[in-house]
């Protein structure tokens, strides 16, 4: 399963960026004989705002909704897991005991350990590409709506705080582009708990009040 959840690190689908003019540098004083300059008129550049970190691997724990979810989908695929694990041992087996006691029996005896290995590796490789192939379906059909969610919960986020861009805290530092970046410009831990406020699905049913 490690490959089938390594696929929310490379989510790229919350970045939010805001278009910015660069400011009109300001004009030399003019000399003392000549009229005052009319004020620049108010309203901004455009370029006003925050800038925020937010760090989507995160939400694989910190979403509520997302972690009910893959917790469920991950118990559905446990019987498959355990086949394919199970197989994995098998075909180790084998190639040990060819390593170990190939040397000991019969050529015929010995070949035949190896012709049943080449089978079992083929068998492994294609139930593991059925395997992956299911798993990276069933993670976009559960993953896919939660996510979609989260980018329209973000827009209003930002807009409420006047964020006018969001950038992928992991993705920037593994890429080496995020040299520094104060500890309050992530956001992470407010933008889960908000999130969670507003879609608290996933979290334990309140018990039923006496009538």
């Amino acid at each position: 399963m490690k490959r089938l959840f390594l696929a929310m690190t490379i989510i790229c689908l919350l970045a939010l960026t805001a278009t910015a003019q660069t400011p009109t540098p300001p004009s030399r004083p003019a000399a003392s004989t000549a009229a005052p300059a009319t004020a620049a008129p108010a309203g901004g550049t455009g370029a006003e705002g925050k800038v925020a970190l937010l760090n989507t691997a995160a939400f694989r724990q910190g979403i509520t909704e997302l972690k009910a979810k893959l917790d469920q989908l991950n118990s559905e695929f446990e019987p498959r897991r355990k086949e394919v694990e199970a197989l994995e041992n098998e075909v180790n087996n084998l190639k040990n005991k060819i390593q170990t006691q190939g040397s000991t029996v019969s050529v015929q005896v010995r070949n035949q350990w190896v012709e049943e290995g080449t089978e079992k590796e083929k068998r492994l490789k294609r139930l593991q590409e059925d395997y992956q192939a299911l798993g990276d379906k069933r993670l976009s059909e559960v993953s896919g709506p939660i996510y979609e969610k989260v980018g329209k919960f973000l827009e209003g986020y930002c807009q409420q705080r006047g964020i006018v861009m969001v950038i992928e805290g992991g993705a920037a530092s593994n890429a080496g582009v995020l040299l520094f970046a104060a500890p309050v410009t992530d956001v992470t831990q407010d933008f889960m708990a908000e999130y969670n406020k507003a879609n608290p699905g996933g979290a334990a049913p309140a018990a039923a009040k006496k009538p």
